[in-house]
C-alpha cells in the first residue's frame, strides 16, 4: 500500500490514482548532465483528514494558512519501504459539482543542487584563515617536506613577470626573496572547503588519493598577498599644479622640491614629504611611472637628464642627456622596471642641465599629458604573513567545481536518505563499484523490447580543452595551431547521422613547464610575451599542477634575517605526475602534446584516455546500444537499485539510464539502459614503456604480447599518443622537447 506523508502528516490518496515516478541518471544527449529524479503530477482528494493539513483551500474567499510558495518536505513509502523523499508543490485545486474537491500536487524527489547551493560565490569568499601563515625560510622548507598544514600548502617557483634568464636568475650574490616563491594549495582541501561551506558532505576515493594535485595561488600580484600590508594605500601620485621655471642645476643632479600631493594628486599614507621625498614603508618590489613636459630655453647645443634617485644615488634614469630637439614640448611618459627597495629608502625626482645659463622649465597643469608628475602605481610587499584567501585566482566556486568535473569526468550521486551527502567519483570508477544483478527472468516478453544504436545521439565532433592561458607558451601554441595546448578531439566523419559540435571546456589554463632561457631550470613561465617592461599577467586564469617534489639544481634565497640560504634542489610543479614523465604517469592535458622539456615518454593516461574514453566508447562504438524494455521489479528492488549496478540480461550487461513506474501498483517498470562494453582497447597496440637506451616505445596487445616494431598498418597506435613513427625501421620514438 502506498503512503504519502507531508511534514509528518499522512495524506489520504485515491486508491486507483496513478503516481508515476521516474529516476534518471542523465540525459544521454548531454555529455555532462547530472543525476535527477521526479514524479508526474497527481491529485489527492480533499477529505476531512487532508483538509486538516491543507486547510479550506477549496473555499473561494477564505484565506488559508497554506503557503503555495513554500516547499513542504514529503516522503512516499510502499509497505514501509521508502520509495522517494523530497518535497511537494501544490499546483491547483479542482472543485467538482460544487461539492467535491481535489488538490493537484507534484512530488519532486530531492536531489543535490550543487550549483544552487554554492551560488555565485567566488573562491575569495571562502574562509581559509586557518591556513594563513608567516612566510619565512622555515615555512618554505616545511612546505617542501609536506609538513606545512600537512602538505595542503607547498611553495613553487613560477615566473610571474620577473622574466628570468641566465643573466638575472638567482645566484649566491643575487638570491631570491621569500616573496618570489608562490604558494600552491591542495585541490582536495579546497574542494572540501567549498562543499562544506555549501552544506555538503561527501565520500570520494578520488579526492582522498589526489594529494599531489594543486592550484597555483596567483591572481596577478608579484608576491604573495599579506595579512597586514595593503599596498594600494602606499601608492602615490605627485606632480606640479603650476609651471616651474628657472631650473639651472649644473653639474650635479638636484631634487625638485615643488611637487604637490594635493588633489588631483594624492599620498594616502603620508609617505611623501617636503614636496620632494618618498620614504619606502617596507621591503618590497616597486614600479614607477613618470610624465615630463617642458623645455630648455636654448634651442640647440644644450642637454637635460632626469632620474629617480635612491638615497641620493641613481635608481632609474629615464631622460638621458636629451638635446632640446628631443626634449622640448614633448610628453615623455615612461614606466620603470621593478626595483627591490628597503624599508626607509628615500626616492626623489632629480634633474641636471648641461649649462646653468640655459634654464629648464617644466609645465604644471595637474594630472595631464602636458604636465609633469610621477607616481608609484605598483607595490609588491615581500609578505611576512600570507593571507591565503587574498591569493586565490579570480573564479567562481561553482566554476572551479564544474571545472574539476569536466577534467576528471566526475559524477555526483546524492545519498537516498540524505541528498546533501554525495558520492563523488570519476564516471568509470563509479560504475566499477556497482553490483551485478540478473534481470533476465524479470523482463516482460509480452511488451516490445526496443534496441537502438546510438548513432543519432552522437555529435559529429567532441572537443575536450582547457582555456587559453595568455602566457608566453600557451599564446605561442594557440597562435601556431589555433587551439589550446592539450586539446583532444573525437571526430566521426563516417557517421552520416551525427550532427553538430560539442565542447567540454575547463576554466583552467594549462600549467606548461619549460626551461628558463639558457639554463637547465624548469618552471612555469607565467608571463606575457611582450617587449614591455611589465611582463606580468594581470588577471591570470587558474592553473592546476602536480607537485613533482624537489629537483636537482642550485637554489639561493634570503631567510628571515636576509642571510643567503643555499640548497642543491628546487621545487617543481608540472602537468605530469612525475616531472621525468613516463608512459605510466598521469598528464593534466586532455590529449598528448609534445612537451617543452625533456621527458622519458608521453604518458598514456591523459585526462581523456583515463577519465573520458570509457564514457565516449559507450556512445561512439559501433557496438553501442540503447535498450528500452519493461520489467517486473519489486518495490524493494526499486528502493535499493543503484545507477552503478550492472544488469545482466541473457548474455549482455547493461547500465541503467532511467526507471519509470506507477508507485500505486505492482505493475511493470519501464527501464532504459545502455550497453556495457567493458574497457574497449583504444588501439590494437598500447604503449607500456620506453627503452631509455634508444628512445623506442614498447607496445603490448590484448594477448599480452610485447613488441617494439609496429607494421605501417598500426602506425596510428604510435602517433595518436604523441610519439613519432619511423617508417624505415618501423619503430616508435618519443619526440624531442619543443
Amino acid at each position: 500500500m502506498l503512503r504519502l506523508t507531508i511534514e509528518g502528516n499522512e495524506i489520504e490518496l485515491y486508491e486507483n490514482e496513478p503516481i508515476n515516478l521516474s529516476y534518471q541518471f542523465s540525459n544521454l544527449q548531454e555529455i555532462n548532465a547530472s543525476a535527477s529524479s521526479f514524479s508526474q503530477t497527481f491529485r489527492v482528494p480533499l477529505t476531512k483528514k487532508n483538509q486538516d493539513y491543507f486547510g479550506a483551500v477549496n473555499e473561494f474567499g477564505l484565506i488559508t494558512t497554506w503557503d503555495p510558495k513554500t516547499k513542504a518536505s514529503a516522503e512516499l513509502t510502499s509497505s514501509t519501504i521508502p520509495i522517494m523523499r523530497g518535497f511537494i508543490q501544490v499546483k491547483g485545486v479542482y472543485v467538482q459539482k460544487g461539492k467535491y474537491a481535489d488538490v493537484e500536487i507534484v512530488f519532486f524527489g530531492e536531489t543535490a543542487n550543487l550549483s544552487r547551493d554554492i551560488g555565485d560565490g567566488m573562491l575569495t569568499d571562502l574562509d581559509l584563515s586557518t591556513y594563513n601563515h608567516s612566510l619565512g625560510d622555515t615555512e618554505l622548507e616545511a612546505s617542501w617536506a609536506g609538513t606545512l598544514f600537512n602538505g595542503v600548502i607547498r611553495y613553487g617557483l613560477p615566473d610571474k613577470g620577473l622574466d628570468w634568464t641566465s643573466s638575472n636568475i638567482w645566484t649566491s650574490s643575487n638570491p631570491l626573496e621569500l616573496g618570489d616563491f608562490t604558494p600552491y594549495f591542495r585541490v582536495s582541501a579546497l574542494f572540501q572547503t567549498i562543499l562544506r561551506e555549501a552544506g555538503y558532505t561527501y565520500d570520494s576515493n578520488f579526492f582522498d588519493n589526489e594529494d599531489d594535485l594543486y592550484l597555483c595561488l596567483y591572481n596577478g600580484l608579484l608576491t604573495p598577498a599579506s595579512l597586514t600590508d595593503d599596498e594600494t594605500t602606499d601608492q602615490i601620485l605627485v606632480g606640479l599644479n603650476s609651471n616651474l621655471t628657472g631650473l639651472t642645476a649644473h653639474p650635479n643632479f638636484t631634487s625638485i622640491t615643488a611637487f604637490s600631493d594635493s588633489s588631483p594628486f594624492f599620498d594616502q599614507n603620508n609617505n611623501f614629504t617636503s614636496g620632494t621625498t618618498y620614504t619606502v614603508p617596507y621591503r618590497g618590489y616597486f614600479r614607477f611611472r613618470v610624465n615630463v613636459y617642458g623645455r630648455l630655453d636654448h634651442d640647440t647645443g644644450d642637454h637635460v637628464s632626469m632620474r629617480l634617485s635612491r638615497n641620493g644615488n641613481e635608481l632609474w634614469t629615464f631622460i638621458d642627456d636629451y638635446e632640446s630637439s628631443q626634449f622640448n614640448d614633448i610628453a615623455h611618459n615612461d614606466i620603470s622596471p621593478l626595483f627591490l627597495l628597503e624599508l626607509g629608502d628615500t626616492i626623489e625626482f632629480q634633474y641636471v642641465v648641461g649649462n646653468s645659463s640655459h634654464p629648464l622649465a617644466l609645465d604644471g597643469s595637474g594630472f595631464t599629458n602636458n604636465s609633469t608628475w610621477w607616481r608609484i602605481p605598483y607595490i609588491a610587499p615581500l609578505a611576512a604573513n600570507v593571507n591565503v584567501t587574498s591569493n586565490l585566482p579570480e573564479i567562481k566556486q561553482i566554476d572551479f567545481v564544474s571545472g574539476l568535473q569536466k577534467m576528471f569526468n566526475l559524477v555526483f550521486i546524492p545519498d537516498r536518505n540524505n541528498p546533501k551527502h554525495l558520492e563523488i567519483e570519476p564516471f568509470g570508477d563509479y560504475l566499477a563499484s556497482g553490483s551485478q544483478k540478473d534481470w533476465t527472468n524479470k523482463i516482460d516478453l509480452s511488451k516490445d523490447i526496443q534496441i537502438q544504436p546510438t548513432t543519432d545521439l552522437q555529435a559529429r565532433r567532441y572537443d575536450w580543452t582547457h582555456s587559453q592561458g595568455k602566457d608566453v607558451l600557451n599564446e605561442a601554441v594557440f597562435k601556431s595551431t589555433s587551439r589550446v595546448y592539450g586539446r583532444y578531439r573525437v571526430d566521426d566523419p563516417g557517421n552520416d547521422f551525427a550532427s553538430g559540435n560539442k565542447e567540454i571546456k575547463s576554466p583552467f589554463a594549462p600549467h606548461v613547464v619549460s626551461r628558463i632561457p639558457q639554463t637547465g631550470y624548469l618552471v612555469h613561465r607565467m608571463l606575457l610575451n611582450t617587449t614591455e617592461t611589465d611582463k606580468s599577467l594581470k588577471k591570470p586564469l587558474p592553473r592546476l599542477a602536480y607537485w613533482n617534489s624537489l629537483i636537482d639544481g642550485n637554489l639561493f634565497y634570503f631567510n628571515n634575517l636576509y642571510q643567503t640560504v643555499s640548497a642543491t634542489e628546487y621545487p617543481v610543479f608540472s602537468q605530469y605526475s612525475s616531472l621525468d614523465a613516463n608512459v605510466s604517469n598521469k598528464d593534466l592535458s586532455f590529449g598528448p602534446e609534445r612537451p617543452f622539456h625533456i621527458i622519458q615518454a608521453n604518458p598514456l593516461n591523459t585526462l581523456y584516455y583515463k577519465y573520458w574514453r570509457p564514457f565516449v566508447n559507450e556512445l561512439y562504438s559501433s557496438d553501442a546500444r540503447k535498450l528500452t524494455a519493461f520489467f517486473r521489479l519489486t518495490r524493494s528492488e526499486l528502493a535499493t537499485f543503484e545507477f552503478s549496478d550492472k544488469i545482466y540480461i541473457k548474455d549482455t550487461y547493461w547500465r541503467i539510464l532511467s526507471i519509470s513506474y506507477d508507485a500505486t501498483s505492482e505493475d511493470l517498470v519501464k527501464v532504459e539502459m545502455l550497453k556495457v562494453l567493458g574497457d574497449i582497447r583504444d588501439c590494437t597496440w598500447l604503449p607500456i614503456s620506453i627503452d631509455k637506451s634508444n628512445g623506442q616505445i614498447r607496445f603490448e596487445n590484448a594477448a599480452g604480447t610485447q613488441v617494439y616494431q609496429l607494421s605501417p598498418n598500426f602506425s596510428s597506435c604510435c602517433t595518436k599518443y604523441g610519439y613519432i613513427y619511423d617508417e624505415t625501421n618501423q619503430r616508435c620514438y618519443q619526440p624531442f622537447e619543443q
